[in-house]
């Protein structure tokens, strides 16, 4: 024996191991009250009244009635209030049917309607629910500790000769610390049914281990010879020093959906005090009796662990009915009863509102619920993958209320301005067709006033639009249209008379006005190119999706030319389900089809509502601003700046060409302009052979990534017909995306050149040669 052995550490660590792997007596034995050292177990209570007759037959012939008594006392202590087992675990009664199952008040609660916190370690038990469910402070629920807590064993632990004891050796007397024999051969025998913890994800809680007087162990070799011992500790020869993991304890279907239900029945409880007390609290604050009331310390403690325990709660559900082993059945729970929207809105965003309401006097409690919030919806978004994208847009709610709050350190609230556009990104990523998303990052594009706008646009020509942004618009727009004098301190005169010109159409404001600021913008936009050079490349794309979403008159419910397209959408859908053939390499789907709120005109009707269209007052004008603006980008030959406009307008062209209805739209665009444009970038191309003819999207995308400005136009409901359906798939990180490589230029230029091919195949406003590899105008006009 080596000196620096730590015999204390391994005297813990050996108590501990013996706690966790030493098998446990089934939930409904019975142990005999004159045993001194309670080693031995019965199965029924006529097993346990026989030993007591052959064992200790001295005790009760002195005092027959009250050893009896005293037997039958002790079996229904161990049959009493501890015993949780159910038919599910005790293998009686039948099997219930977790197709059927339903979580409407059948969960078991705990007898005195009392809940654990948050941040306990105990397991309550669960009986009947009480009429008026109240929540108890720490205080109260300690003195109640003792009714509502399981005990972790209620009897001492039997003496296991195959355990190892480190205060004996084989003689039975006390000696230093021995290490056991490593076996060869490990064979665990199968574990018998436990009650399960709250949480059915986490090992059950290690029984107490009770001093008991040792037996002699026995050698490694007996172990080898007894098949199904439960060992101490397992290893593996070839990592010596090193412990295995040791094997969990599956849990049956029946004993998960009982655990969801349970859960659920005390979520429900805690969540009906969070509204109550949330509502109350909103209610005073409407009332403005004392406007100056301020709530106590306590108080504010109160209702943060309040909320706190419906957030573990919620946490508590998800792990079970998301559970590994669930069913279908249960794992459609969650989503039945809407768990997410529910945690959010009555776990997090009431009690936000609440708080950000107090301010300044809440800001410090608001700060703690933000950062508690936070972790939980971290936490769920690891380990509960089924509602990632939910996750994704609550992380980024609470990172916009953090930066919101933040008013004395700059430099913290724009980390967390960039946390919560970072997330919000993310779920744009996975959902592109949500105008919800951009909404909520055109909030975060202050105090850029170009890109606010933008969002606001994108937001209301997705396939799904998100109509507050119309309301959300005026807050960048009026300030702007009532002194247009005094531009924005941050942005150029250019962009101020830009939104100008847009909030005139927005607002269906005078022809007059709107001429001015196209006027204004206009006059300045070369210079403002030339300057500020490789900028206008993201810039260009903010203004050609803005004017598109002039055409759509802002996302309206009312827009002419989104039914159109809708028509359109319906009659494909009409084309590909009569049509037997796959088109694997066809443009995405749309899922225009899901909006209910939206629905097509007739056919019959297109020819007037295009009349009423040509005639509107804010498509005209917007048109005029499109294609006066295209004209003047396209006039700078060899800028390769300019790209990125180009590129969106001609993929907006190539929609409308395929549109019947829409397509004479296009008649008046810059066409001479455009031939120009793409005759000197043919020129510029080495051997344009190889690029034209040839589709927009090679089949062969091996080499191919999406461009910057795909991620700036993917989701609106003209772009749905342009990207393959597998595009995006190979989509380049956040940060990446933005760069401007060499490649990146080439392959747009590339892109440009196609799409201008592909409009010249519908023999109406362009033509290509292929023998001089040139274009030319086949119905010259120019927009008045």
């Amino acid at each position: 024996m080596t000196s620096n052995v730590d015999i204390h550490s391994r005297w813990v660590t050996a108590l501990r191991t013996q706690a966790k792997t030493v098998d446990a007596p089934p939930t409904d034995a019975l142990s005999c009250p004159y045993c001194e050292h309670s080693g031995r177990i019965f199965q029924s209570l006529d097993q346990l009244v026989n030993h007591a007759n052959v064992e200790h037959a001295s005790v009760l012939e002195a005092n027959p009635e009250t050893a009896r008594a005293q037997v039958r006392d002790a079996a229904l202590r161990m049959k009493g209030p501890t015993d949780r087992s159910s038919d599910a675990t005790a293998g009686g009664g039948s099997t219930p049917d977790i197709t059927a199952l339903s979580l409407e008040a059948r969960g078991r609660l705990s007898p005195s309607g009392r809940k654990r916190p948050a941040d306990s370690d105990f397991h309550a038990r669960r009986g009947k629910a009480p009429v008026h469910p109240e929540i108890y402070d720490e205080e109260e629920y300690a003195r109640d500790l003792r009714r509502t807590v399981v005990p972790e064993r209620t009897r001492p632990k039997p003496s296991n000769p195959r355990l190892y004891d480190p205060t004996q050796d084989q003689k039975g007397t006390r000696a230093s610390y021995r290490a056991p024999e490593v076996a060869s051969e490990w064979s665990v025998e199968a574990n018998r049914s436990q009650p399960q913890s709250r949480t059915p994800l986490s090992t059950t809680r290690p029984p107490t281990v009770q001093h008991h007087t040792p037996k002699p162990a026995v050698s490694s070799a007996s172990h080898r010879s007894q098949p199904g011992l439960i060992e101490i500790q397992r290893y593996d020869s070839r990592y010596p020093g090193l412990l295995l993991q040791p094997d969990s304890r599956p849990i049956s279907q029946e004993q998960l959906a009982s655990e969801v239900k349970s859960i659920y029945a005390g979520l429900t409880m805690v969540e009906t005090k969070c509204i109550h007390v949330d509502r109350a609290q909103a209610a005073a604050l409407q009332d403005g009796s004392d406007p100056t009331a301020r709530l106590a310390s306590d108080h504010w403690q109160a209702l943060i662990a309040l909320h706190r325990t419906l957030l573990h709660e919620h946490h508590d559900f998800f792990l079970a009915s998301q559970h590994p082993s669930a069913s279908p059945a249960l794992r459609r729970l969650a989503a039945k009863y809407s768990m997410p929207a529910r945690m959010w809105k009555h776990g997090i965003h009431s009690f936000l509102e609440l708080l950000r309401r107090r301010l300044p006097e809440s800001i410090d409690y608001m700060l703690a619920f933000i950062y508690l919030a936070y972790q939980m919806m971290a936490l769920l978004y690891e380990t509960v993958p089924a509602f990632e994208d939910t996750w994704i847009e609550c992380l980024g709610d609470l990172g916009r209320y953090r930066m919101a709050i933040e008013d004395e350190n700059p430099r913290d609230r724009e980390t967390w301005a960039g946390v919560a556009r970072s997330w919000y990104s993310k779920a744009a990523d996975k959902n592109p067709s949500v105008g919800r998303l951009y909404h909520h990052l055109a909030i975060l594009a202050r105090p850029n006033a170009l890109r606010q706008l933008y969002y606001y646009a994108r937001s209301l020509t997705c396939v799904k639009p998100f109509p507050s942004a119309r309301e959300s618009i005026l807050t960048l727009l009026d300030p702007i249209l009532r002194r247009p004098a005094d531009p924005y301190s941050h942005d150029p005169p250019i962009d101020t008379n830009f939104i100008q010109a847009h909030g005139i159409l927005f607002g269906k404001a005078s022809s007059e006005d709107f001429e001015d600021a196209r006027f204004a913008f206009q006059s300045q936009l070369d210079n403002h190119i030339g300057r500020v050079t490789a900028k206008w490349k993201e810039q260009g794309v903010y203004i050609a999706v803005t004017n598109l979403a002039g055409l759509f008159n802002y996302g309206s419910d009312d827009s002419i030319l989104r039914q159109i397209l809708l028509l359109h959408e319906k009659q494909l859908t009409r084309s590909t389900s009569l049509s037997s053939q796959s088109e694997e390499d066809s443009r995405s789907p749309s899922p225009i089809e899901e909006d209910k709120s939206s629905q097509p005109m007739s056919e019959s009707e297109v020819a007037a509502q295009v009349e009423i269209l040509s005639s509107d007052f804010t498509f005209s004008r917007a048109y005029l601003l499109t294609m006066a603006t295209l004209m003047l980008v396209l006039r700078r030959n060899g800028d390769k700046n300019v790209l990125p406009h180009v590129h969106v307008l001609l993929s907006f062209f190539s929609a409308f060409a395929s549109i019947k209805y829409v397509a004479h739209f296009l008649d008046h665009a810059p066409w001479t302009e455009l031939v120009s444009f793409l005759n000197t970038l043919l020129k510029s191309e080495q051997r344009p052979e190889k690029i034209l003819p040839g589709p927009v999207f090679l089949a062969d995308q091996a080499d191919s990534l999406p461009l910057p400005e795909d991620y700036l136009i993917r989701g609106q409901i003209w772009s749905q017909w342009y990207f393959p359906e597998r595009w995006f798939k190979r989509e380049h990180d956040e940060e990446d995306r933005s760069l401007e490589l060499a490649s990146t230029v080439k392959l747009r230029t590339e892109r440009v050149l196609r799409l201008g091919y592909e409009l010249a195949t519908f023999d109406r406003w362009l033509s290509y040669d292929e023998q001089t590899h040139t274009f030319s105008v086949t119905n010259p006009s120019n927009p008045s």
